[in-house]
């Protein structure tokens, strides 16, 4: 930073003093000319007359006048005729003062300040007394201009000491002309010094136009072309308003068109000037939008001065009250401290100055012109034009040193790109080549900078690339392009990025994309396959079945769908764990990949939303599509080999597990045309064969969707009477054996249906099972219970304990317990009335909390009994760990008593152990009076049976309560 702001100071003192010594030589021109006794002639105005001399009386009469006296002069004189002049043209005459003995030497040159007057005409009498006439301008024919000098001018006769000189001045400017007297060697001095002075002036703006040109203003510099624009329009004005066009060339325009070229010459310099404080000052949004519509404004006011003066004062005005707010922003700028911008507002205010001291000079009256303000325009535009010059190389400098600090950033940038760049030209041939840092690419620089592509690069890869390049040409657009390549023993792929650069090359990005493409190939495999048995999922199986079905239809073949569920898998998760059961179903996909034939497929479906996360818990189904497929024999083939395959046994960790499989066979075209209808009607099949005894495959029947659309509208129906109270408790009396007294009660549910009557629990409780409505008809029963106890109670009705059945699903909802404990509070019974009997599949569920749960029931005083006892997988540890008070013994054991020796072993067996453990037994389904007998022999102390009374409504149950007791079967009695 130091060393910027050195080189900045050592510049800017090096162009200070350029233009102190501009300064100088520019003050010095005018200086010389005032040393050479140039003075301008005292004026005496005749006659003005601004709209042309045929629109004033006076100026006519005077005209008249002035024309019969040089023509008709005395004797011996030589006859002049005056010009025609113009009688619209502004025109104005005045008596001329100079030094009488001047006048008498015949030395003096009398000549107009203004190069483009259109007649300048000097009007005296010599020492004869003779009238003199001289007519010089811009409105002679170019053959008789002289040009040695660019003003109009006459050189003087000698003339007596009291001469009158008059001068007629015509032009299209009514300003008041400047009229200078010099001598010969002043006049000549005079003339060679402008003519330097214009040459200079020209050069030194040309060079400028050139200087800008070669910042690169045509390549699209704004700021070094709006310099450029306004030294154009400088020169242009210079070329005109000096006459410069006018001396030197035969054919410009004539005097008719002077007013017309000095308009378009002001109104150039203008816009240039506006372009260049847009430009220099950087404006954007409204306030480029007001000062550009002011400089317009002004350009088309100066363009009016053509026709009317008016137009001249009224741009200058615009353009005064835009160069006061012009200031007002560059000074925020200057103190900001941009060099440039200071530069700028230099080089603004000094054309300010040098155009207010000329305008005023000109716009006066009766004031003598100053020698110097003829110069005061020009040399201010000129200080100007430096000034910008130098604001445009310090802002051009700026510019250039922040283009070298980002190509530094985008070089460093580059540098840390791991991509491969290469410009290539339109043939394949490689201009230029950059390598990733400490990155390998399939080729070196060194192997193909300079060379083409296809000889490098294999056939292949090089087509490609070619074909890229050839459409990012032709349509000048981004193209994109994916190659392969091996690099170092493996296959990599590159993504290849092709930009047009200019029409003939092209510049090319190389990305290695292997390591996404490996991503892509992770995320597609996680997507579509089962990460656990490396199967397709179910989105990539019904995909695939979508495909298979399609060809099917086009080749007008069949295809048979398998659904496969392992049977007993959760009682594998439950006993052995999640671990055993996911190496089991990877057993199980291994097992089914190696024995199927080729063309099979198979899948591992995910649930739908409603059920993921027990497919989580329970995922061992399966599918397996069987293309080209025209019978049910030939599926049914296949569903028997799945069954032998899965059936061997498979080694589990240390444990031998041998597991079967449920499968429904789907058909198409004649089970289903699409994929859900298939998968669907497959699903059921599968379900029928579970019902038929697991371990079978079931065809699909159209009677199967009957059943399972009656099973939906059953599910329907029992929520339907869960909300309508259509459900009712009967009550089953558990008596003494020995005496018949009426020691306990069952609550049993029956559903009044509106139509179907009395409906029995085997035909709903499986249903609410599976639909998960156990749980509310669960609680609804204990509540119901509970109530009635109560309300028997109040009605004088000693109660015996109350029996609820409580079904795994209900225990296993979080609630369970405190709405147990919040029925019995809310109901008011005692809770040691209350037994919840619970099945045996709930002794084999080993989790803690939920055993902590039934002890806190128990502390608060409920019992626990074990229903069907001997029929599940209990054995006396599970019995041990849970606070069960009674079993009973299930009516499958006591429908065989006695006659069945294994019944009647077990039944036996039941009840001692039952005794041995301290617990509490109780035999149902008692039916006859030899089951009786054969319990009561075994010294069972409890039974419940239709023996005894059938499951009754609570007003039959309250007289039974009342009574008390039931009158046992007599001996040999019948039922």
């Amino acid at each position: 930073m130091p060393a910027n702001c050195g080189m900045k100071r050592v510049l800017s003192k090096r162009l200070f003093n350029c233009l102190l010594l501009l300064a100088l030589i520019a003050f010095g021109l005018p200086l010389a000319s005032l040393a050479a006794r140039s003075a301008s002639a005292g004026l005496t105005p005749l006659w003005d007359a601004p709209q042309g001399p045929g629109r004033s009386d006076d100026a006519s009469r005077w005209l008249a006048s002035l024309r019969d006296s040089v023509s008709t002069p005395p004797p011996g004189c030589q006859k002049r005729q005056l010009p025609e002049l113009s009688l619209t043209k502004p025109a104005r005459a005045f008596q001329v003062m100079v030094d009488g003995k001047q006048v008498a030497a015949g030395a003096p040159i009398v000549y107009l300040q203004e190069p483009i007057a259109e007649f300048f005409i000097v009007v005296a009498t010599d020492v004869n007394g003779c009238p003199w006439l001289s007519i010089s301008g811009r409105g002679l024919p170019f053959a008789h201009r002289d040009i040695v000098s660019p003003f109009p001018y006459a050189r003087l006769p000698a003339l007596s000491e009291n001469a009158t000189i008059t001068a007629i001045v015509q032009d299209y400017k009514a300003i008041r002309p400047w009229i200078m007297v010099a001598d010969e060697t002043s006049f000549v001095r005079d003339n060679t010094i402008l003519w330097v002075g214009l040459g200079a002036y020209s050069g030194v703006l040309l060079m400028m136009i050139v200087v800008a040109l070669g910042f690169d203003a045509y390549a699209g510099s704004r700021v070094a072309l709006a310099y450029a624009a306004y030294c154009v329009g400088l020169q242009v004005w210079l070329v005109q308003n000096f006459g410069i066009g006018s001396a030197f060339v035969p054919f410009w325009p004539g005097p008719q068109y002077f007013p017309l070229l000095q308009a378009i010459s002001v109104a150039g310099v203008v816009l240039g000037i506006g372009f260049a404080v847009l430009e220099f000052l950087q404006l954007r949004g409204r306030m480029r939008t007001a000062i550009g519509g002011s400089v317009l404004l002004s350009a088309l006011l100066f363009l009016t001065s053509a026709w009317h003066a008016g137009g001249y004062r009224a741009g200058a005005a615009v353009l005064f009250v835009l160069a006061a707010v012009t200031m007002v922003l560059l000074v925020r700028g200057v103190v900001r401290g941009d060099a440039s911008l200071r530069l700028f507002t230099v080089g603004l205010g000094a054309t300010i100055v040098g155009g207010g001291v000329q305008a005023f000079s000109v716009m006066g009256s009766g004031v003598e012109v100053s020698r110097l303000a003829a110069f005061a325009f020009p040399i201010g535009s000129l200080f100007q034009a430096a000034f910008w010059l130098a604001a445009l190389i310090v802002r051009l400098r700026d510019e250039q040193r922040e283009l070298r600090e980002l190509e530094g950033r985008q070089a460093a940038i580059m540098w840390a790109m791991p991509d491969l760049i290469l410009v290539v030209d339109r043939h394949g041939l490689c201009l230029d080549y950059k390598q990733p840092y400490a990155t390998r690419f399939f080729v070196a620089g060194d192997e193909l900078l300079g060379k083409q592509v296809s000889a490098v690069l294999p056939s292949e890869t090089a087509s490609i690339l070619r074909h890229g390049i050839e459409l990012a040409l032709e349509n000048d657009d981004l193209q994109s392009v994916f190659i392969e390549l091996p690099v170092e023993g493996s296959i990599h792929h590159y993504e290849a990025r092709i930009a047009p650069n200019g029409p003939d090359k092209a510049v090319i990005v190389v990305r290695d994309i292997t390591l996404q493409k490996h991503n892509e190939e992770k995320i597609r495999r996680l997507a579509y396959f089962d990460t656990l048995t490396g199967l397709p999922n179910r989105q990539s199986f019904l995909e695939r079945l979508d495909r298979e079905l399609l060809r099917a239809r086009r080749t007008n073949r069949g295809m048979a769908l398998l659904f496969l569920d392992l049977d007993g898998f959760k009682r594998i998760n439950d006993t052995l764990g999640h671990s055993a059961g996911d190496s089991l179903l990877q057993t199980v996909a291994d097992r089914l990949q190696g024995q199927l034939r080729a063309g099979a497929f198979i899948a591992r479906p995910a649930l739908d939303e409603s059920g993921l996360h027990f497919a989580r818990l329970g995922g061992d189904e399966f599918t397996v599509v069987l293309p080209d497929v025209d019978t049910a024999d030939t599926a049914c083939m296949v569903a028997q080999r799945i069954q032998a395959v899965l059936g061997r046994p498979a080694l589990i960790g240390e444990q031998e597990i041998t597991i079967t499989s449920s499968i429904g066979i789907a058909l198409f075209p004649d089970d289903g045309d699409d994929a859900g209808t298939l998968l669907k009607h497959a699903d059921t099949a599968m379900y029928y064969a579970k019902e038929q005894g697991r371990n079978n495959w079931q065809l699909y029947e159209r009677t199967l969707t009957t059943r399972t659309t009656a099973r939906l509208v059953l599910e329907g129906d029992i929520r339907k009477a869960l909300e309508r109270g259509e459900f009712r408790l009967f009550y089953q009396p558990q008596v003494r054996a020995n005496d018949g007294a009426v020691i306990g009660i069952e609550a049993l549910i029956r559903w009044q249906h509106p139509q179907r009557g009395l409906v029995f629990p085997g035909q709903f409780i499986p249903v609410a099972e599976e639909s998960g409505l156990i749980v509310p008809m669960g609680e609804w029963v204990l509540n119901a219970a509970c109530s009635q106890v109560r309300e028997w109670q109040r009605s004088g009705v000693m109660v015996p304990r109350v029996a609820v059945n409580v079904s795994a699903r209900q225990l296993g909802t979080p609630d369970f317990l405190d709405t147990v404990a919040a029925i019995i509070a809310a109901t008011g019974v005692a809770a040691d009335l209350v037994e919840l009997e619970l099945t045996e599949s709930i002794l084999m569920d080993p989790e803690a909390k939920r055993i902590k749960g039934l002890f806190r029931l128990r502390a608060m005083g409920v019992h626990f009994s074990i229903d069907d006892f001997g029929t599940g997988y209990s054995s006396l540890s599970y019995i041990k760990r849970f606070p069960i008070g009674t079993l009973k013994i299930d009516q499958s054991f006591v429908r065989g008593l006695p006659q069945n020796a294994d019944d009647a072993g077990i039944t036996t067996a039941i009840i001692a152990m039952a005794r041995s453990l301290d617990l509490g037994v109780i035999a149902e389904g008692v039916e006859s009076r030899e089951q009786l007998d054969f319990l009561q022999r075994a010294q069972c102390p409890k039974l419940q049976g239709y023996l005894f009374s059938r499951p009754v409504p609570p007003d039959e149950m309250e007289a039974l309560l009342r009574r008390g007791r039931i009158v046992l079967p007599r001996e040999g009695a019948g039922e």
